[in-house]
C-alpha cells in the first residue's frame, strides 16, 4: 500500500500539504527547500522504505504482544507458550490484511494524485460516513482516520485469548486491553 500510494500520489504535492499541516510557522521559502530536499529521493526509495518499516514495525509489535501474553501465562499458570500467541496473532492480523487489500485496490483504482495518506483507507469511519476533511484538526483528522479492522482484530484477540487460556471473557478483555489502555 505505501509503494502503491507513493508512486500514486504527487509527492510535491504531498511534502508541501505535509509541511503546512505539521509546521505552519515555516516560511514559504523553508518549505519550498524542505520539498526540493525531500525529491531528491524517488518515490520508489520512499515506497521501500515505507513497505520495509512497515513490516519490521508490525512484526514487532506482534512479537512483543506475543511476549506479554506469554509473561501473564507464566504469572497465571496457563502453559501457553510464546510460539502458540504468536501464531494467534498473525491469524488476528487478519483483518489487517483485508483491510489493507482493500486500501491497495482503492488506491489503485482512483485517482491519488492529490490525496493525504489518511483519505485512502476506505475503511475509516471518515470515509465510511462520507464525512469532509476540510478544516479538520489533527484529532479530528486521527479520529476520522479510525478504520474497522482494527477493531475485529481486538475481538478476535479477546475471543483468542479467552479460547487459549479457558479464562472468562473479563480477564481476557482485561489482559489484552490493559496494555492499551495503559
Amino acid at each position: 500500500v505505501s509503494f502503491a500510494y507513493v508512486n500514486a500520489v504527487d509527492l510535491p504535492w504531498l511534502m508541501q500539504t505535509q509541511l503546512e499541516m505539521s509546521n505552519p510557522d515555516m516560511t514559504e521559502e523553508q518549505r519550498e527547500q524542505a520539498v526540493q530536499a525531500s525529491l531528491a529521493l524517488s518515490p520508489t526509495v520512499y515506497g521501500a522504505i515505507g513497505a520495509g518499516s512497515t513490516a519490521v514495525a508490525l512484526l514487532l509489535v506482534i512479537f512483543l504482544t506475543a511476549l506479554y501474553y506469554t509473561i501473564v501465562s507464566f504469572f497465571s499458570h496457563d502453559g501457553v507458550r510464546l510460539k502458540q500467541w504468536f501464531a494467534l496473532l498473525c491469524w488476528c492480523t487478519l483483518p489487517a490484511v483485508l483491510g489493507a487489500l482493500a486500501q491497495l485496490v482503492y488506491v489503485l483504482s482512483t485517482d491519488a494524485r492529490f490525496m493525504l495518506q489518511d483519505e485512502i483507507n476506505p475503511l475509516s469511519f471518515g470515509n465510511l460516513l462520507s464525512i469532509d476533511r476540510t478544516g479538520a484538526t489533527i484529532v479530528q483528522r486521527i479520529l476520522l482516520g479510525i478504520d474497522t479492522t482494527p477493531l475485529w482484530a481486538l475481538v478476535l484477540s479477546v475471543l483468542g485469548y479467552q479460547a487459549f487460556t479457558g479464562s472468562s471473557i473479563v480477564k481476557a478483555v482485561a489482559v489484552v486491553l490493559g496494555p492499551i489502555v495503559l
